[in-house]
């Protein structure tokens, strides 16, 4: 692990347009709109193809048989977990200026902050996650992996990330931050466990076990599809 703690935010030259409100780039629409459609269709083609082809709303003991309707209800439970999902992305925007920062999305609680509020802003530069989902969407060489905004105590206010906000969104932070005398480290390399014993409050449980959550997923919808194959049949 290699620290360094100069304040400098290093933006890139001619980098000074007046930009300050970010949403999610390009590739991060397209990145969402696509795993949704892999969570709601692809992995739930059986459910699917069962309900539709059985015309299962016609069965009678559809919605008043607990367990023979279960695997619609799970369905719908999968289909509002999505939608939540992507919309909570897709609308996501952050604006930072002089005063402080503020994020906004659907689904989230929206997080207003002013510069005098935070303790310290924490750039890494690279994260070593293996080959977690947070990899799939690579991010510019030039990027911090991870930029945490730091209340007094420590606790995370919000992390931006190159991935969903984009390179220009880090530095804009960095830079207003530097502005306003804020305390920046910048962390040229760290392991997720250097990271949580350095930092408790900078990781959300997401980060800080994406392979655990593959398993619950990819055991979830295992067992979803051997539950529509046993009530329903194809």
């Amino acid at each position: 692990m290699v620290i360094s703690m100069s304040d400098a935010a290093g933006p890139e030259t001619g980098d000074d347009r007046p930009t300050r409100t970010f949403g999610p780039p390009a590739a991060v629409v397209v990145g969402t709109l696509v795993t949704g459609f892999v969570f709601l269709v692809v992995l739930e083609f059986l459910v699917i193809i069962s309900f539709v082809g059985q015309k299962l709303w016609r069965d009678p003991a559809m919605l008043h048989d607990l367990l023979f309707t279960l695997p619609l209800l799970l369905w719908v439970l999968v289909a509002t977990g999505v939608t939540v999902v992507s919309l909570r992305v897709l609308t996501a925007w952050l604006q930072i200026d002089g005063s402080g920062f503020e994020l906004r999305s659907l689904f989230r609680r929206t997080r207003r902050c002013s510069w005098d509020e935070v303790g310290e802003v924490i750039a890494v530069r690279d994260i070593d996650r293996g080959a977690s989902p947070a990899e799939m969407v690579d991010a510019a060489e030039t990027a911090y992996d991870g930029v945490y905004v730091l209340d007094p105590s420590g606790r995370r206010i919000i992390a931006v990330s190159s991935r969903f906000f984009g390179r220009r969104a880090q530095q804009m932070m960095l830079r207003r931050a530097q502005d306003a005398g804020v305390s920046i480290s910048h962390i040229d390399a760290i392991t997720p466990a250097e990271l949580r014993a350095q930092v408790p409050q900078s990781m959300s449980f997401v980060d800080r076990h994406p392979h655990l959550l593959l398993l619950m997923l990819l055991a979830f919808y295992v067992g979803h599809n051997v539950l529509t194959f046993v009530v329903w049949g194809l």
